[in-house]
């Protein structure tokens, strides 16, 4: 059972270190922002490298044409002389993202062009995704110190700022961001009896993240594998049914709806893991709620297993029906996930083999990207798991 939670510590206040803490976090707002317009101070406002431009073209399309004509859109100018189905093979959140901005911007009377809004879009986003890592170290740990040390941490990390230069407008720059909000609401959404509700919040925040980018299935994992841990540790309870199961009824529903997932969802074998848990989580709580009170602790256990294994016994006889049946087939690992995995082997996809980043991590690259935080965060991992023996609660678990 896990221990009285101590009451939260706020990230900023009217004491001496709450009005410290402020000041280390607009100081970690302003470097987010300023480390990042270097380019923009050197070179002007100008958008570099070829996604980029790909995505800044997208995005004068969906300004001058609407939603839908770009869903529709096939342009023959890309993959030249092929050409591509743009409306279905991109994933818009960036893009819709941004003329939003643009539009609201000059709404209020401040002029930009779409192009600077471009330019500036992932400097600003770099700082949200900032603030968002200090709520969701303050949600996960409770202290407002840890929370905006984070916030410092982030907004300089190597690994967040080469992908969210001003001028790289690239899916990643609020990929990052979408995916630090799924995060906190999730560990929102468990925080006590009554905040199970803002689960609906996070699968909203998970449909925003699968808009923005094309790793969205790694959040999923995240947060399933989570709801797993919790269950194994003896944290589960109604509240955490009720929010995984709206995250993820929510959140798929949503997913749907971008052609380029398609029905990923349900046949992936990258997105399987969430959706067993999300069926364990009903069997888990059909089990809890129709439990006689009466019986003894091991006819309890008797009866769980029982449903347990009758529940996984229609589920495999259902999916191999409906295989035999030609009408469910479950893909295997993609080629971008495999690469991981087949060391020194093509894949088969040029447009995979050619990306570093679909390529194992080697320890110089790791130094590379996270710095003197490559040393730091196996004592940050252990500090974390103490945290969680010691208090217990659902959010400090979300850490290691």
């Amino acid at each position: 059972r896990a221990r009285v939670m101590p009451p939260m510590q706020k990230l900023v206040d009217t004491s001496p270190g709450g009005l410290a803490r402020a000041v280390v976090l607009a100081i970690a707002l302003y470097a987010a922002v300023d480390i990042r317009l270097y380019a923009v101070k050197e070179y002007g406002r100008i958008i570099h490298e070829f996604d980029p431009w790909f995505n800044f073209r997208a995005t004068q399309y969906l300004a001058e044409n609407g939603w839908l004509k770009f869903r529709t859109w096939f342009d023959y100018m890309s993959w030249y002389p092929l050409g591509r189905p743009v409306g279905t093979t991109i994933y818009p959140g960036m893009q819709i993202t941004a003329v939003f901005l643009w539009r609201v911007l000059n709404f209020v009377g401040i002029e930009m062009s779409l192009n600077d809004v471009c330019v500036f879009f992932p400097a600003w986003f770099g700082a949200v995704a900032t603030y968002l890592v200090a709520i969701l170290t303050k949600e996960c740990s409770g202290s407002g110190t840890a929370a905006v040390v984070a916030a410092a941490v982030m907004s300089i990390v190597p690994a967040h700022t080469m992908r969210s230069v001003a001028g790289g407008y690239d899916n990643e720059s609020l990929a990052v961001t979408a995916m630090c909000l799924t995060f906190y609401l999730w560990c929102r959404s468990l925080r006590n009896a009554k905040s199970w509700p803002i689960g609906a919040l996070a699968g909203l925040g998970y449909t925003y993240m699968t808009a923005a980018w094309g790793g969205y299935t790694f959040v999923l994992n995240m947060i399933g594998l989570h709801a797993a841990m919790l269950v194994i540790y003896g944290r589960y309870n109604s509240e955490l049914h009720k929010a995984y199961s709206l995250f993820f009824v929510i959140g798929t529903i949503g997913a749907l709806q971008f052609p380029v997932v398609g029905t990923l969802p349900f046949t992936s074998m990258e997105q399987l893991g969430p959706m067993l848990v999300f069926l364990g989580f009903q069997v888990l709580e059909f089990t809890e709620r129709t439990m006689p009170k009466t019986l003894r602790p091991s006819d309890k256990w008797t009866r769980r297993f029982r449903m347990y294994f009758a529940a996984l016994l229609v589920l495999v006889v259902t999916v191999q029906a409906l295989s035999m049946a030609g009408l469910y087939n479950i893909n295997g690992m993609s080629v971008r996930v495999k690469s991981l995995f087949v060391k020194h082997t093509k894949t088969g996809n040029p447009l995979v083999d050619s990306v570093a980043e679909h390529q194992p991590g080697s320890p110089d690259s790791y130094y590379r990207f996270l710095h003197i935080n490559y040393y730091i965060a196996p004592i940050g991992f252990v500090c974390s798991a103490v945290h969680f023996m010691y208090e217990g609660s659902a959010g400090s678990m979300f850490l290691p």
